[in-house]
């Protein structure tokens, strides 16, 4: 499997590919910029939102500080508990900072069970990743183009959908791809910044295959809840994600998670999946 930057690197990433006029297929992309954007882009949407199920499903069911300090405990309850999340709405906000240079996003985010997602940004104004749980739409307001991902194609991936990650079989699949730990014997840890207890996870990729290779996860050890998660790939670059103002299960119609192609708009089919 091979997911997508947080929101943040997949919306950046896509940009780059749809200001290269030259280019017009998935295919394309990995000749036209070094590194295989397409590869990383993939690598990162998906674990960001796997970063934001994990931030939600533990304030379903507040809990009191536990005296053990186990990781393994941490995560058989945030799948556990991801079996009772319907929906739920946040604000978000993202930071990525790479070669000393600092980029920030932020809006809202939907989710509803069945892979039904949308992140609508007040900066930059005007973009959106929207899915309905087939088909993921990537939208980038000032060029007016948008990336359309079917998620059902099983490409660069042996066990299924690239994007599996948006279901509770998908959050179990990534736990294996990953080692996780806490990051220092003492557990809670408490935070200079807000004084609060914090368990530390912090996971590391089995193969070093793109994307994250690392990730910090901060969970309040009195709700469960993860405020924020940092991670970096194997090319130097940051990504903060943290989430605010959490709701619960709210009421969402399906048509929340649809998306309307306008008809000047610039289209590229599966820009997250190489034809390699």
């Amino acid at each position: 499997m091979r997911p997508v930057a947080c929101v943040g690197i997949c919306r950046s990433g896509f940009s780059e590919i749809l200001e290269s006029d030259k280019v017009s297929k998935a295919s394309d992309v990995s000749k036209k910029i070094p590194g295989d954007p397409v590869f990383l882009m993939k690598k990162t949407i998906i674990l960001s939102f796997y970063i934001l199920f994990l931030a939600l499903e533990p304030a379903l069911l507040a809990q009191p500080a536990h005296n053990w300090n186990s990781p393994s405990e941490v995560v058989k309850q945030v799948k556990k508990k991801f079996n009772d999340l319907n929906s739920y709405k946040a604000n978000f906000q993202i930071q990525t900072v790479s070669n000393r240079k600092s980029k920030n996003m932020k809006g809202v985010c939907l989710y509803k069970k069945g892979g039904r997602i949308r992140y609508q940004f007040s900066d930059p104004s005007g973009d959106e990743i929207v899915s309905d749980g087939k088909t993921l739409y990537i939208y980038i307001a000032r060029l007016n183009a948008v990336g359309k991902q079917d998620l059902t194609l099983n490409k660069s991936n042996k066990s299924g959908p690239i994007f599996s990650s948006f279901t509770d079989e998908g959050l179990s699949r990534i736990f294996r791809k990953y080692h996780y730990k806490f990051d220092s014997i003492e557990q809670p840890q408490t935070s200079s910044k807000d004084g609060r207890k914090y368990f530390v996870l912090n996971l590391e990729q089995r193969e070093k295959i793109g994307g994250f290779e690392t990730m910090l996860l901060y969970v309040d050890a009195e709700t469960y809840f993860i405020q924020k998660a940092v991670a970096n790939d194997g090319r130097g670059k940051e990504t903060t994600v943290e989430f605010s103002n959490l709701e619960i299960n709210p009421d969402l119609e399906d048509g929340q998670f649809n998306f309307h192609i306008g008809g000047n708009a610039k289209i590229i089919n599966n820009p997250l999946v190489s034809e390699q």
